[in-house]
């Protein structure tokens, strides 16, 4: 049902929108991650994100996203039958995603479509099914709130079909009650980043939930809820750093105990 209301509201944005387009500022993140496993076993990822935004009229925004991912594992399943250390590529999505304009002030609304294919094959490298995945969300700036912030809850719903033999489809919901706040405008923060750096500029920022979302498996019933968060440096206009990770503390539906990753995303 979700994913009917996202196609038909993009079918009318399409429709609707002005035709006037321009080409925004593309991105490329470059993800590397460490994960341990409550298996007892590790991952290790690299993860290429590439974002293509173009802005049409009165102020809406449409991205084309694409996402593939490297895994490097011994975590045992039927890819890899011996738990032995192996690297394979894991499944590659697209993603369809439409901005609003402002609605209200500082308010803009987000919806996305989501197709992951089965490129990893299967387990541990893949989930051995196609899935597509509607999202729904929105992005609110709080200029006067700690004297900067930025609210961006999004909800995304995994379907899977066309699974292989004796694979199970996926059916979860991924949480990401996503905040983002300027350190440098955090007087206490700032007076202790000031001792490390005496150029501290105003680039500094902290990103609750910007990559492991809070999961709930609607095939078991269980939840799976990490604590994730990153520490942003915003280099220069066409380079930002970053680096954080993941703790879990409901592990009902098993994941991973823990994940720490970083980024190295480029602007042209």
């Amino acid at each position: 049902m979700l994913q009917m209301i996202v196609v038909v509201a993009i079918l009318v944005w399409a429709d609707n929108v002005g035709a006037e387009t321009r080409l925004g500022t593309v991105r490329l993140d470059n993800w590397a991650y460490f994960q341990q496993n409550t298996t007892a076993t590790e991952r290790w990822q690299i993860k290429e994100k590439l974002f293509v935004p173009f802005h049409f009229d009165h102020g809406w925004t449409f991205t084309q996203r694409v996402d593939v991912p490297f895994y490097y594992t011994n975590k045992s399943g039927p890819a890899n039958s011996d738990g032995d250390w192996r690297a394979d590529i894991s499944d590659m999505l697209i993603e369809e995603i439409i901005d609003s304009q402002e609605v209200a002030k500082n308010l803009r609304l987000r919806m996305s479509l989501r197709f992951v294919f089965p490129t990893g094959g299967q387990a541990p490298f893949g989930s051995d099914q196609w899935q597509v995945a509607p999202g729904v969300g929105f992005s609110y700036r709080l200029p006067d709130t700690l004297r900067g912030m930025t609210i961006a809850p999004y909800f995304r719903y995994f379907n899977g079909f066309d699974a292989g033999s004796g694979v199970s489809f996926v059916q979860k919901l991924d949480l990401y009650p996503a905040l983002t706040f300027g350190l440098d405008k955090l007087r206490g923060i700032k007076i202790v980043m000031e001792l490390f750096d005496e150029n501290w500029p105003k680039t500094w920022s902290l990103a609750l939930y910007p990559e492991n979302p809070i999961s709930y498996n609607a095939a078991t019933g269980k939840w799976f809820v990490p604590i994730d968060a990153m520490l942003v440096y915003r280099i220069s206009q066409r380079v930002e750093w970053g680096i954080g990770g993941a703790y879990a503390v409901v592990r009902d539906d098993p994941d991973y105990k823990y994940i720490v990753n970083t980024r190295i995303s480029l602007y042209f």
